[in-house]
């Protein structure tokens, strides 16, 4: 008989029955095994399957527009800016939040965060138990994750919670769960969670019920906002402090956080309504606006370059001044200030933004006619054309054109006769100005303007002539400004930038316009205060203590007054006037605004000192001694004698003066024929060098002139000049002879329409000069 044996003696089949167990483990642990993996790589699959289908919907709430904190140079907070519902939404990044509001939230409302998936099963069936006991809502369950699925897709107002409704925010909480990681849950939950108030997430929480930044916030403080974040109105601590205290010591429970009622009450104690701040208003706005011309999205923060504090005190100056001359119709005023060496715009105030009748609108945006602000760039031109420093202008009556007859005046109606190139830029006359521009031609001025940015001025061509000169084209001070400063730049037009520029970078690529002599000796005529007197006199407001260079302007009808002035760093310009197009009267003139530009430079200078340095001088041209008269090299009988500058290298060809001379032992001046006008209303201001050849001075071929009937015919009538050798010449009008003269030569004829034809002749010599004119 055959029998089985025990391995161990005395228990018999023991052996055999542990390895039949043993193996049945095996195959459970295994199929455990198998079932666990299976399950994890389904789990794998879905949420794999979920990371990979598109959701347009989430990637549309993150692209939602924030609230943009806006800072000024020093730091300040200048704004926060609500979105167009008037909804302030700010955006931290969860790296700059503190921890502790991260830690308190979650415990607050999902103390499951990091544990589950996006829905927490464990606390969803507890919370479906105790509404079931309690026949009403107490508990909703509802993760973080489902909070914001909520946000993404909005309940519709009032309508019933139902388990379908809970199980599509779960379903959505898996997939934001497989699209994002947990920092990026947290952080867009933290910065969209609404807290009413027209503030949503914790920054604009914070800053509207506090006036703290998050990070400024007390440990009551964020668990008040926790509590506050379930049901505003009950948890209110001004209105309800028992149950906000109440529902934050439960919380505090889980986070280590505890007070008594009265040290609660004192934490929490909520101050008046943060009023958010308004600062440089225009400047914002136009930010904006130049946000949404690029189609791109603000940043949360941004770092501008303009100085608060520097445009509230100009502002302050500027209303002061408005209120001191209201009755001179001086209604707005707008400042700009740039640190033209990087670009970086300093002061920007469009004028009182807080008015109600026209506080929104920006004057440094306004198109203004410029006045006489336009001449310097049209002196650069001409010094690039030919034209020096010595070159001498005729400040007399002149007019311009043919068919169309253009009649400058300058701003006393006086001439000066021939002044320097330089006196006339800085005493900023009128005719000499038209002259230049008559000589260089408007479309190679426009050209230049082109150049200086002046984009205002791209369709005026077909409107404008001549008067361009004097700034009749109408152009932005933000324009004008920024034009200005390519003097003190050594020519080169500046990039502007409107935010701060990182401390080390380097200044925006510039555009070179003229050449760096050409902005050297500019700078010198427009900070020469003796140049300036024949015009403004030695008026203080343009003599600080440091180099500087000013230019001021009067636009036609005196409707807008402007200033600018410049230091080898600073630029800064300022209009004011009104933006009814009232006329301002004439007493205020353009020193004040001047006097805002002078206090800016001053307070620039002031907190800057290295940049009161000098503007360089000019390589290609030293100073010479000139006439002051003829701008010739001065002769032995020349009385007043000047430097300015001349080509190095070009003394020995300069002519010797020829119009001082010695006659009967006494000087005399030999003004050049085209004086003779304006020496007739003189007397013993000199004489006229006789004249080489035979010319009508005045009018000019093909001018056009209009016959007014209701005016007596005797009261109409045309001055014709002439010049040249001769004892003796006759006019003839249409063939007809009129009376002969003696020099200087001039007629007085009565105007007959249609066309006059004028011809002048001499005898000894024989010669002839005539020209045609149309009187309408």
């Amino acid at each position: 008989m055959n029998r089985k044996c025990s391995a161990v003696p005395g228990v018999p089949f023991l052996s055999f029955r542990n390895k039949r167990s043993g193996k049945s483990a095996g195959r459970a642990f295994r199929v455990l095994l198998s079932c666990a993996a299976g399950f994890f790589l389904l789990w794998l699959a879905g949420r794999t399957a979920l990371a990979l289908i598109p959701f347009p919907q989430l990637e549309e709430f993150r692209r939602r527009p924030c609230s943009t904190r806006v800072y000024d140079r020093e730091g300040r907070l200048v704004q926060v800016l609500a979105l167009e519902d008037g909804l302030r939404r700010e955006w931290y990044a969860l790296s700059a939040l503190p921890p502790r509001i991260a830690e308190v939230f979650i415990a607050a409302e999902d103390r499951g965060f990091y544990r589950h998936g996006g829905v927490d099963f464990g606390a969803l069936f507890r919370a479906v138990f105790q509404n079931a006991s309690a026949g009403r809502t107490v508990s909703g369950a509802s993760t973080i994750s489902m909070q914001l699925a909520r946000m993404v897709f909005p309940r519709a107002p009032d309508a019933p919670v139902t388990v379908a409704v809970k199980a599509a925010e779960a379903w959505r909480a898996l997939r934001i769960e497989a699209k994002l990681s947990k920092e990026e849950i947290l952080e867009l939950y933290l910065n969209s969670v609404p807290f009413g108030m027209q503030a949503e997430g914790i920054g604009s929480a914070a800053r509207t019920l506090f006036g703290r930044t998050p990070a400024q916030l007390s440990d009551a403080q964020i668990h008040l906002l926790a509590v506050l974040l379930r049901r505003p109105a009950l948890y209110n601590p001004e209105k309800n402090p028992a149950a906000s205290y109440s529902a934050a010591m439960e919380i505090g429970k889980h986070t280590g956080f505890a007070a008594t009622r009265e040290e609660w009450e004192s934490a929490v104690s909520v101050p008046a309504r943060f009023s958010y701040p308004m600062r440089l208003p225009h400047f914002v706005n136009h930010i904006r606006q130049q946000y949404a011309a690029a189609q791109k999205r603000m940043p949360p923060e941004l770092r501008l370059s303009a100085d608060a504090e520097l445009t509230e005190t100009a502002e302050s100056l500027v209303n002061t001044l408005l209120e001191q001359y209201r009755n001179a119709r001086l209604s707005q005023g707008a400042v700009l200030a740039i640190d033209h060496v990087n670009g970086e715009i300093l002061c920007w105030s469009g004028g009182n933004f807080f008015r109600g009748d026209a506080g929104q609108i920006d004057g440094v945006l306004v198109r203004n006619q410029s006045g006489s602000t336009m001449k310097p760039f049209l002196y650069a031109l001409a010094l690039e054309h030919g034209f020096l420093p010595a070159s001498v202008l005729a400040d007399i009556p002149m007019d311009f054109g043919s068919s169309q007859a253009y009649v400058p005046l300058n701003f006393n109606n006086r001439y000066n006769g021939p002044v320097l190139l330089r006196t006339a830029l800085a005493s900023s006359l009128n005719i000499p100005a038209v002259y230049l521009l008559w000589r260089l031609g408007v479309d190679n001025f426009m050209q230049t303007l082109a150049e200086l940015g002046f984009a205002s001025l791209a369709q005026e061509r077909e409107r404008t002539g001549l008067s361009l000169a004097l700034g009749s084209g109408e152009v932005t001070l933000l324009e004008l400004t920024r034009a200005f400063s390519v003097f003190a730049r050594a020519g080169s037009l500046p990039e502007l930038s409107y935010t701060l520029l990182p401390g080390g970078s380097t200044a925006p690529p510039a555009v070179q316009v003229f050449e760096p002599d050409t902005a050297a000796i500019l700078c010198d005529m427009l900070s020469d205060g003796r140049a300036r007197a024949l015009g403004f006199g030695f008026a203080e407001v343009f003599r600080p203590p440091y180099p500087a260079i000013f230019k001021t302007g009067t636009s036609n009808q005196f409707q807008n007054i402007l200033a600018l002035g410049s230091t080898a760093r600073y630029t800064a310009g300022v209009w004011m006037g009104n933006f009814t197009g009232e006329t301002v009267i004439r007493e205020t003139g353009s020193s004040i605004p001047a006097r805002v530009v002078r206090a800016l430079l001053d307070a620039l200078t002031e907190r800057y000192p290295e940049s009161a340095r000098p503007f360089p001088q000019p390589h290609l041209f030293r100073k010479v001694p000139v006439c002051a008269l003829s701008g010739m090299a001065p002769g032995a009988y020349c009385p007043a004698v000047t430097e300015e500058f001349a080509p190095v290298g070009s003394a020995s060809s300069r002519p010797l003066c020829s119009w001082h001379v010695l006659q009967n032992g006494t000087v005399q001046v030999r003004y050049p024929a085209e004086y003779q006008r304006w020496l007739s209303g003189k007397n013993d201001a000199g004489s006229l060098a006789p004249a080489s050849s035979l010319r009508i001075l005045y009018p000019a071929d093909g001018a056009a002139f209009v016959f007014d009937p209701s005016i007596p015919p005797e009261s109409q009538m045309l001055r014709v000049d002439a010049a040249g050798p001769g004892r003796s010449a006759v006019l003839l009008v249409n063939g007809t002879p009129l009376e002969t003269v003696a020099p200087p030569f001039f007629w007085y004829v009565p105007l007959v329409q249609g066309d006059m034809h004028l011809e002048v002749r001499t005898e000894y010599p024989a010669a002839a000069a005539s020209v045609t004119v149309t009187v309408q």
